[in-house]
């Protein structure tokens, strides 16, 4: 299967979960067509938001301070 640009940083940003102990995880509907994926782990958080009509969802990492 050959990836695209977009595929590709969903799964090196899904891959940054590799070793790390995921100690929470929260769901939440935005509306209808959303959805946030909270994964806390003893790193920091990652927050996956999915659309349906999207590829693959956003990524965004939270390191812990």
């Amino acid at each position: 299967m050959k990836l695209t640009n977009h595929t590709r940083e969903c799964q090196e940003a899904l891959e940054n979960l590799v070793g790390k102990k995921v100690v929470d995880i929260k769901f939440k509907t935005q509306n209808n067509d959303c959805w946030r994926l909270y994964i806390t782990t003893d790193k920091g958080e990652m927050v996956m938001t999915f659309c349906k009509d999207w590829i693959c969802p956003v990524v965004e990492q939270r390191d812990k301070r």
